[in-house]
């Protein structure tokens, strides 16, 4: 294919007088690469004509077509000068698109049914009316005076035969129109259908630039220009079921069901593309950010600020006045995923509506051998949850999206899944484990101070956590507390842990500990932590 990328021009094409004939066609979407945020569109235009140079006119690109996006290829034809034209669009005959003409003959075709319906039934419902004339002109001739009583009976039979007559005739009369208004309905529902089919095949005019283009066609007399453009106005997030079943299975399994949620609103329809969706973001930073010049200055020290008042604080206990660790920065998907691109080629042709928004479509299933743990924090928990923990060994990256949560069949809950790179672990949550009851008591907490010369402040606390198995399956249990940790010298803290911690600072987060072990149905695990904080007594525990 020779390509060529074309700066636009914004100024008149050549004179009409050097092109052979304008062909005027419209295009066909075929490819779509879907972004996070944006879109990669590519058209078709198919073209048959004889050899030589022609002005090519495609009037059905959208209106926010970004002429710096814009890429205009050809196979089998050269392609020259190109003009986007927005407001001024260049005057043409217009081809009927043939689903447009044949939605329009359907429609036009059942208007007249309906029509032809209506009017059968508005002559039936004549005839009715004049059934019911004739009743009422019998009826008045049946009450006759100055008639002997042998007339007035022979007119009596009369009349009461002829109205009956009358009133069957419009009895049945009426009944047949009922039955063709019943019948006229499906044919009204019909065109209602055409009508909004035609609907969804047109847009108005106003809504689209046109695309005109010095062509040269070779000796073949045909090929096919591609039209690549950019919008923004699209995008793409993975959702996932994430299914883990360990009832009725040897050994616990984690499944995970891929999915995308596609959205776009470009003010066109693509219909039958091919759909890649890519991790790439063309709209995001390209390049690393710059680090410029530190200049530090000194100066005379700043007057010293008057302190406000604040609220005095109730001391608490160690573990209620110990300070939340800072949470960890989530990296944004933008951040984390500036590194290798990743695509995924869906695998059939795809249907994407204009305003359409989550068109759901189903990728692929990644089966993972999960680590299934009940993990009981009895700081925080009355029971235990159940978590799984897989090593992604798909050779793929998770991206980050939405998931819901399935246990043994059984919808448990929604997560937002971070991004995995292959490789890395994934941890979930299942639920909790009602059958786990967590406590945590603080039997012991002392504070005072101690010394004859050198007097110091000194806090004491013990903390009781216990874990009771309620349930009837063993499980295997993973307890987490914390402990306060010191970075000052004066600040002198110890600790107990029994039965002793199976790890410490867990994560890289200082003082926190875990323990692991197996919790046998009716059991109960009990574990004691004993603190000690000790400081000088000219200084306040924060």
């Amino acid at each position: 294919m020779r390509s060529l990328t074309l700066a636009l021009v914004l100024c008149t094409t050549a004179p009409t007088a050097l092109f052979a004939d304008t062909l005027i066609t419209s295009s066909r979407v075929a490819r779509v690469t879907l972004y996070p945020w944006g879109a990669s569109v590519v058209r078709i235009v198919e073209l048959s004509a004889p050899a030589g140079v022609h002005e090519l006119i495609v009037p059905d690109l959208p209106l926010d077509t970004d002429s710096g996006s814009l890429r205009v290829a050809g196979e089998g034809i050269s392609i020259g000068a190109v003009n986007l034209q927005y407001d001024r669009l260049p005057v043409t005959e217009t081809t009927p698109d043939p689903a447009i003409a044949a939605a329009e003959a359907e429609v036009e075709r059942l208007e007249g049914v309906v029509r032809d319906n209506e009017a059968a039934i508005a002559a039936i419902r004549l005839r009715v009316d004049a059934a019911n004339r004739q009743v009422a002109f019998l009826s008045k001739l049946g009450q006759g005076e100055g008639s002997t009583a042998e007339d007035l009976r022979a007119l009596s039979r009369m009349v009461a035969e002829e109205v009956l007559a009358a009133s069957q005739a419009a009895f049945a009369a009426d009944q047949e129109a009922m039955e063709a208004e019943r019948a006229a309905i499906a044919d009204l529902d019909a065109l209602d259908d055409a009508r909004q089919a035609l609907a969804a095949l047109t847009d108005s005019g106003e809504d689209f630039a046109a695309l005109v283009a010095a062509v040269e066609i070779g000796t073949s007399g045909t090929g096919t220009v591609e039209i690549t453009t950019f919008t923004d106005a699209a995008n793409w997030q993975p959702v996932y079921d994430l299914r883990l079943t360990r009832v009725g299975a040897a050994k616990p399994s984690l499944s995970l069901e891929r999915g995308v949620l596609v959205s776009q609103y470009s003010g066109e329809d693509w219909r039958g593309v091919d759909l890649v969706l890519s991790t790439a973001r063309p709209s995001d930073q390209s390049e690393p950010s710059r680090v410029n010049a530190w200049l530090r200055r000194i100066g005379p020290p700043e007057p010293p600020m008057v302190a406000l008042s604040a609220p005095r604080f109730e001391a608490k206990g160690l573990f209620d006045s110990y300070a939340e660790e800072p949470s960890p920065v989530v990296e944004t998907a933008a951040l984390e995923m500036m590194g290798a691109t990743v695509t995924y080629r869906y695998g059939a042709p795809v249907d994407i509506r204009d305003g359409v928004d989550a068109l759901r479509l189903r990728l692929d299933t990644l089966t993972l051998a999960p680590e299934v743990v009940a993990e009981a924090v009895p700081l925080l928990d009355e029971t235990a949850f159940l978590v799984a923990k897989a090593l992604n060994d798909s050779g793929q990256v998770l991206l980050p999206g939405e998931a819901t949560l399935y246990l043994d069949g059984a919808m448990v809950g929604l997560a937002n899944l971070p991004l995995t790179a292959a490789g890395a672990d994934l941890r979930l949550g299942f639920g909790p484990i009602d059958g786990l009851v967590l406590t945590r008591t603080v039997p012991t907490k002392t504070e005072g101070d101690r010394g004859l010369i050198s007097k110091t402040n000194q806090q004491n606390e013990t903390a009781v956590l216990t874990i009771e198995n309620l349930t009837e399956e063993a499980w295997a249990l993973r307890v987490l507390d914390r402990v306060p940790y010191s970075e000052q010298e004066d600040l002198v803290i110890t600790y107990k842990a029994t039965p002793a911690a199976t790890f410490t600072d867990l994560d890289g987060k200082r003082g926190v500990l875990a323990w692991q072990s197996t919790l046998a149905p009716g059991k109960t695990q009990t574990i004691r932590l004993e603190s000690t904080i000790s400081w000088p007594i000219d200084q306040v525990l924060r």
